[in-house]
């Protein structure tokens, strides 16, 4: 195969295995909350929707590592376990896995069969069934959904761009917060509220999952060194988050112009008196512009993507809990996964969308640090040191924010008032919930103090 057909699959493969259900709800969600400051969200968005899951697949690349665990190993072994674990239950059946059931059944089922409860059992036991029979029986039904899906899913989101400024929905609508917390200010700080919100692809999480199966597929191709692996993967990559910013940039619009097929209550968009959540923008969008023909088509589309999405994280969660815990085999794994999937699935979008995001305040930020070191490992020559100390001090900043976010969520407790002061007016960026990048700063330049006085 020609090299630069070489990129082009692998970009293509990499696209397909990251774009799943977050990737066009987020942005749709972001977009009508944000009316006219979409450019200023969809920037924040991109800084960790796209460049985060390059920078986590190059990252891997370089360290030539096999798992995720590996790659946090010099921290401490049981640290690494620790965090792999609670990374694969996140991307797997505690959020991820169930949002592609969700995202699936709000855009392409609800709005056709309604969205009571026979028939959210029904669709479960379809979705999660076919993505059980596809993760324990490898077969080349899903390479052939992810070699097909790509260029089929581009073509109809192209076709829905289009059509989204031949006859627009409305203009840029006004800017409105849509809750409370940082990460809903897209009236009020929408650069900071876009950045957070790129949290919730959760892509660079999957990043350091999905770059194992980019770096088997660059060998197949014919990469015999770790230069010409990460030279493969970098270039395919590109690709991939190229295409990626395609559809954050112009589905964020098209949500920025659909403020008027949904009624304005209580400071929520709303769609038969409850908030909407992306699915249903991008669903009720795509009708408009396109028709009943072209929703239902754009729902088939969907739900191969989610498919394929929720087959590859069943298959990556099973076989790394499967070589933690050999007792139990991988059709075993993905058992309990795909029935723990379906459990949560039930919750709905919204909610899902809701109760990771205290999950994902602690883990983007030791994820961020890990890829930097990894990427930063020749200027201390990989001294453990460096990454303890700079995960020690980011740790602490970042279970306050998934704490102090479960606190808002719930109410259920309250945060020491002395030590949310301490954390959101006295650190620079806590405001912002982004404190751990001055405790990250610290804890890595402690670690080169440390590192080279170890070598005097």
């Amino acid at each position: 195969m020609k090299q630069k057909n070489v990129y082009l699959v692998i970009g293509f493969m990499l696209f397909a295995l990251f774009f799943g259900a977050a990737n066009l709800i987020y942005p749709a969600f972001l977009g009508i909350y944000s009316g006219h400051n979409i450019p200023w969200s969809i920037v924040g968005f991109c800084l960790t929707g796209v460049s985060l899951p390059l920078l986590g697949v190059i990252a891997v690349a370089k360290s030539g590592s096999d798992d995720v665990e590996s790659l946090a190993r010099p921290i401490s072994k049981w640290y690494a376990i620790i965090y792999s674990s609670i990374l694969y239950l996140s991307i797997g059946p505690f959020f991820a896995i169930p949002r592609t059931g969700a995202t699936s059944f709000s855009v392409g089922i609800a709005p056709i069969f309604g969205d009571n409860f026979s028939v959210k059992i029904i669709y479960a036991i379809l979705f999660f069934g076919l993505s059980y029979f596809l993760a324990i029986k490898p077969s080349q039904l899903a390479e052939n959904i992810g070699k097909f899906l790509t260029p089929t899913l581009l073509v109809v989101i192209a076709i829905l761009v289009i059509a989204s400024f031949i006859h627009p929905a409305g203009n840029y609508g006004n800017a409105f917060n849509a809750g409370v917390g940082i990460n809903n200010a897209f009236k009020d700080h929408p650069f900071i509220a876009g950045l957070i919100q790129g949290y919730g692809t959760m892509d660079a999480l999957a990043s350091l999952v999905f770059a194992i199966l980019v770096i088997e597929a660059t060998k197949q191709f014919g990469a015999k060194t770790n230069k010409e692996v990460t030279r493969i993967t970098l270039i395919a990559g590109t690709i991939a988050i190229f295409l990626l910013a395609f559809v954050y940039i112009f589905v964020g619009r098209i949500g920025a112009t659909s403020q008027s097929l949904f009624s304005f209550t209580d400071g929520h968009f709303t769609l038969h008196g409850s908030p909407v959540n992306g699915g249903q923008i991008l669903s009720h969008a795509s009708r408009f512009y396109l028709g009943s023909i072209g929703q239902a088509f754009l729902a088939i589309v969907i739900f191969l993507a989610c498919l394929t999405t929720s087959t590859g994280l069943i298959t990556s969660s099973a076989e790394y809990f499967h070589k933690l815990v050999p007792a139990l085999s991988h059709i075993a794994w993905s058992t309990i996964f795909t029935l723990v999937s379906a459990f949560f699935y039930f919750g709905g979008l919204s909610i899902i969308i809701n109760w990771s995001a205290p999950v994902l305040f602690l883990l983007y930020p030791l994820t961020v640090d890990l890829i930097f070191l990894v990427l930063m490992q020749k200027f201390f020559n990989n001294d453990p040191i460096v990454y303890r100390t700079t995960i020690g001090l980011t740790v602490i900043p970042a279970i306050f924010d998934a704490l102090s976010t479960l606190s808002q969520m719930t109410g259920l407790f309250r945060l020491p008032e002395a030590i949310t002061n301490f954390f959101q007016k006295i650190v620079p960026l806590g405001q912002f919930s982004m404190g751990w990048i001055v405790f990250s700063a610290l804890g890595f330049l402690l670690g080169l103090v440390l590192h080279q006085l170890k070598k005097a």
